[in-house]
């Protein structure tokens, strides 16, 4: 193969790869709605991980019910799987946490007028609670939008 031919090739395989890569990040861009931005005021549990205090966006794939929460300018965050629940009923976007004896936050639940996700929390709770049961919960209200 002559290395004119060669580097054609070469050429047409990048192309291939860049398209495919910005199809399936403008894909997934996509998929994550409805967005809502929270100021949580305390640190808490999100799927196992530990976030600190801040402003989050929650962004939502509604066809696996994926969840991703993240700080935009610092870039701490998770992903997390949810089940579908029934969304508020006021209009409003409200992230619920339940807390231990020892003020541990865990997230379990967002809702809002057409959003509705629980989060498992249990192994999180019992491993942070040490035998002391979840009594109390925080809710925080989040806005919609970007």
């Amino acid at each position: 193969m002559s290395i004119n031919k060669k580097n054609q090739l070469i050429v047409v395989a990048a192309l291939l790869l860049t398209s495919c890569m910005a199809l399936s990040g403008a894909a997934l861009a996509q998929d994550f709605t409805p967005k809502v931005r929270a100021r949580i005021p305390f640190n808490f549990y999100a799927g196992g991980k530990i976030l600190p205090a801040g402003t989050y966006t929650l962004s939502v794939n509604r066809v696996s019910y994926s969840v991703a929460i993240f700080q935009r300018n610092s870039g701490v965050g998770t992903f997390l799987h949810a089940s579908q629940i029934d969304g508020s009923h006021n209009g409003l976007s409200l992230l619920t946490f339940r807390n231990n004896a020892e003020g541990t936050y865990v997230l379990v639940k967002a809702e809002g007028p057409d959003l509705g996700l629980r989060f498992s929390a249990g192994n999180v709770l019992s491993h942070v609670a040490l035998d002391t049961p979840a009594n109390q919960t925080q809710v925080v209200v989040a806005d919609a939008g970007n």
